[in-house]
């Protein structure tokens, strides 16, 4: 793995190296001669305050010229300098965001004068355009750009209060159930991002991961359904991108909430504070939940002589909490030179207790039992990113990034079978320690070629090691015996991948990106237990093209085509049995492949008015695909699995929509209808269905809005049968005081539902299963919000930032 590293790193080298001569070409300083060249300096400032702008652009062009010649940043200082500018006649162009731009002409560097300072420039606030922005300035609830569909979840008030979970349920494209558990157009298979990084929040369970995230501290949720060659190859659905609130201002700044509900409480808060060259923010939540559950089972198997029937009737609850801190700094060595460190740490403890009774009429064994259960789940995570950024002049930057991820897990399952008689003849303890520690380096670099046109290269290495130490302590009190078994793994995937994408524009309307990634990766693994062992090498080359047309300005046609591998998650391989349930086992498969996906999508977009629509058509095809099924039932038992089943073939339709036809009105919506057909492991299954998002809102004036929001799914095909339909729906009131620094909100969950069912049912020659899991998440919640310190967003403009995006692992239904 080193060498291949070490290959990679050269190459790039090699490739920057070779790219030389055409950068040198771009630049002023690559004149045809290196003598006669000067320097052009100057000084930028605020007019209304005199003091000096960092960060602003400064661009050197031609005397009546178009294209920039060179360009770049001032520095703390608001000073800047042109370096190796031959003689000649220029103009200098100042712009930053929030001001009217500046321009100087003419510059004129002579023989006689090769340095040249240039009069203070001293840049005017735009400020019609920020009264007007006062006024009537807010962002859409949901906005489609180029590479993906962006729901703006601050602009949204009944997301106040909730969780992650409450926040994905309304983006387009997306469903959640009320276990936690994500789909992006039909699919299971999405990665999701934290502000562009991975994080050991979501390394295990997504679920409970999404549940530390509160909602008031969400801006907006990105949605990339068919990501370039700059994602890692992510898999058949695409990319989930969480973006928290951020605060860049000079001064001090910061908010802070909380919740109190029937189900559910939290607290959170946070903190920034941002001193000429050095930014600090701090970071913290906490919550606590209690939902009670229902579950049910009705089985009629096909067996020789007679056909055996097993009912389960039980209920239970989840509950428990968690917390998350964090710490970032930030640190301006000049224009040209970013560093950050960040640090963030999250723990939990997750618990469930249930008690169910099974009756089956089969003579054998025991047909009835009482069995109860109780668990924990206990995660501590860490996450460490280093990043540093290199500007060369605007647009040209270099980035290397690192980042660290450990994340320990503890996790018991305890079990008792009793008769009918109230006997105790089974007993099982489980145990389970693991831990999965996560490296990776990446380094970016974007260079402009022309104004229109951009290439972007990069390389990228993960290293990703897992361990887990599992624990059986099984007895037969009734027959004075025990089993005591153990379950170990030691497992190792590194990857190494390149890629390389150039963007660029043609003429006004037609804009084009094309791009290809590189990917080889290395697995091995050790199951102790089963005396199984895993050793894996493949690659892949992922090739990935995306154009737009845009008509009269509003109207824009894009169609998008790329490739994707999904590599299998340690715990879809990881031959670990769960046996919570007396009739149904679940297990991992070590010899899981990886998907391969062909990802099509045509796209349209338009707005008018106050009013927007974004289409797609997509087509989504799966070779080797993941999917879990019932292998077979032996002694009663279901024994559960995940298998490459073979292929998928899934088409389908997306509309969203908004529109205002009353100014105080609001209506947001989204439906995607699509079909899907699944073949493999002897099975075969096809069909239609949707999804439908919808939410209206309403300013009834005096710092008063109303909202309603629901989201409703039908019937969905699995390989062996369907998932049951389900819906959802909340009614929130909101109101700001304090010069709108403060807000309330009062909200309720399914007012008019006790419950929902995310049940399923699985038909095969052998038998037919019904599965219920019912919810009942009715619920009231009551949320506060203060935010404080400087909120003029135009003193200081956030600072353009490349992350980590580690987006590769499919991590299981």
């Amino acid at each position: 793995m080193k060498k291949s590293i070490h290959f990679l790193l050269g190459g790039l080298c090699l490739f920057l190296s070779a790219f030389s001569p055409v950068w040198a070409q771009t630049s002023v300083a690559s004149s045809t001669s290196v003598q006669n060249r000067g320097t052009i300096s100057g000084v930028v400032t605020d007019a209304a305050t005199g003091k000096p702008i960092e960060f602003a652009t400064v661009a050197l062009t031609r005397q009546n010229a178009t294209q920039s010649l060179d360009g770049v940043l001032t520095n703390d200082k608001g000073a800047f300098t042109l370096n190796s500018v031959p003689v000649g006649t220029y103009e200098v162009k100042v712009s930053f965001v929030g001001y009217v731009s500046q321009q100087v002409s003419p510059v004129i560097v002579a023989e006689q004068q090769l340095s040249v300072h240039v009069a203070p420039l001293q840049l005017s606030p735009e400020a019609h355009k920020l009264k007007e922005v006062t006024v009537v300035g807010q962002k859409p609830l949901i906005e489609d750009k180029v590479d993906r569909l962006v729901y703006n979840a601050d602009q949204d008030i009944s997301n106040s209060g909730g969780n992650a979970a409450d926040v994905l349920r309304k983006v387009p494209s997306l469903s959640v159930d009320m276990d936690g558990n994500v789909q992006l157009r039909g699919s299971a298979n999405v990665r999701v991002l934290v502000n562009n990084k991975t994080s050991t929040l979501m390394a295990t369970s997504l679920a409970d991961a999404l549940r530390q995230i509160p909602a008031d501290m969400i801006k907006s949720v990105e949605v990339i359904t068919s990501p370039s060659a700059k994602y890692d190859a992510e898999g058949s659905a695409g990319i989930i991108n969480i973006i928290t609130k951020k605060n860049t201002l000079q001064g001090l700044t910061g908010n802070a909430g909380g919740l109190v509900g029937t189900q559910s409480q939290s607290f959170y808060s946070s903190l920034s504070t941002r001193r000429q060259k050095w930014g600090v923010t701090l970071g913290a939540s906490a919550f606590r939940y209690d939902v009670p559950k229902g579950f049910g089972m009705y089985r009629r198997e096909f067996a020789e002589g007679e056909d055996i029937i097993t009912r389960q009737e039980g209920e239970g609850k989840v509950y428990g909490g968690g917390s998350s801190a964090q710490l970032g700094l930030d640190y301006d060595l000049d224009s040209a030179n970013l560093f950050s460190l960040g640090i963030k740490f999250n723990q939990g403890r997750y618990q469930g207790k249930n008690e169910q009774i099974t009756t089956t009429t089969s003579s054998a064994g025991y047909p009835y039992i009482r069995n109860t259960n109780q668990y924990q789940y206990t995660p501590l995570g860490l996450d460490l990113n280093l990043d540093y950024t290199h500007i060369f002049q605007p647009q040209q930057e270099l980035t290397v990034l690192a980042q660290f991820s450990q994340s320990d897990h503890g996790n018991f399952v305890d079990q008792d079978h009793f008769t009918q008689a109230d006997d105790l003849f089974y007993l099982q303890r489980n145990t389970n320690q693991n831990s999965n520690q996560e490296i990776t380096f990446q380094t970016d670099y974007t260079h402009p070629v022309t104004n229109n046109a951009t290439l972007e290269v990069g390389l990228k290495a993960i290293l990703r090691n897992a361990q887990s130490d599992g624990r059986y302590d099984i007895r037969f009190p009734l027959e004075g015996r025990a089993l005591p078994d153990q379950n170990s793994l030691n497992y190792q995937q590194d990857v190494a991948a390149g890629y390389l994408s150039y963007g660029f524009k043609m003429g006004k309307h037609y804009a084009l990106k094309v791009g290809g990634r590189y990917e080889h990766t290395w697995l091995s693994g050790d199951f102790t237990t089963t005396q199984t062992s895993l050793s894996q090498r493949y690659h892949i080359f992922i090739p990935s093209f995306s154009v737009s047309r845009t008509f009269k300005e509003n109207h824009t046609v894009k169609v998008n085509y790329t490739q994707r591998i999904q590599r299998p998650h340690i715990f879809l391989l990881n031959p670990y049995r769960d046996s919570r349930d007396p009739k149904s086992v679940f297990y991992g498969n070590p010899a899981l492949e990886p998907e391969r996906t062909h990802l099509y999508e045509l796209g349209y977009s338009t707005f008018f008015n106050t009013s927007s629509l974004t289409s797609s058509l997509y087509v989504r095809q799966i070779d080797n695909a993941i999917q879990m099924v019932t292998l077979q039932i032996e002694d009663g038992v279901a024994q559960n699995t995940y298998v490459n089943a073979g292929n998928l073939l899934s088409y389908g339709l997306t509309v969203a929509g908004s529109v205002k036809p009353l100014a105080a009105l609001s209506v947001n919506g989204d439906i995607n209808w699509y079909y899907n057909q699944l073949q493999g492991a002897g099975f075969r299954n096809a069909g239609w269905q949707y999804n439908l998002n919808l939410t209206t809102g309403y300013e009834f004036g005096k710092g008063f809005t109303g909202q309603f929001s629901g989201l409703f799914g039908s019937s969905r095909v699995t390989l062996q049968g369907r998932a049951l339909p389900w819906q959802q729906y909340s009614l929130a009131v909101k109101k700001e005081f304090w010069n709108k620094k403060a807000s309330l909100t009062l909200a309720v969950n399914n007012p008019f539902t006790k419950s929902v069912n995310f049940g399923q049912e699985t038909v095969t020659d052998a038998f037919v299963q019904t599965n219920e899991n019912r919810n009942f998440n009715r619920a009231l919640r009551l949320s506060f919000d203060y935010k404080f310190g400087q909120q003029n967003a135009s003193k200081n403009p956030a600072r353009k930032k490349k992350t980590i995006r580690n987006d590769d692992v499919k991590q299981g239904e």
